[in-house]
């Protein structure tokens, strides 16, 4: 299990969730399953973090 950060597509309302690989994760505003996972942290570089960590310099 993991806790994964959340925006939903439909009304915006960022959250998080404990979900295993196959959850079905709905936003917990308006119940949609329109939601996308986002990636936070501190990027050591240029911009923000993207989340593919082979290309950045440190996400911690």
């Amino acid at each position: 299990m993991a806790l994964i950060d959340f925006k939903c597509k439909e009304c915006g309302h960022e959250f998080f969730e404990i979900v295993n690989s196959n959850d079905k994760v709905l936003c917990p505003k308006c119940k949609s399953e329109n939601v996308e996972r986002i990636y936070k942290g501190k990027f050591y570089g240029k911009g923000s973090c993207s989340g593919g960590c082979s290309t950045c310099s440190g996400c911690h």
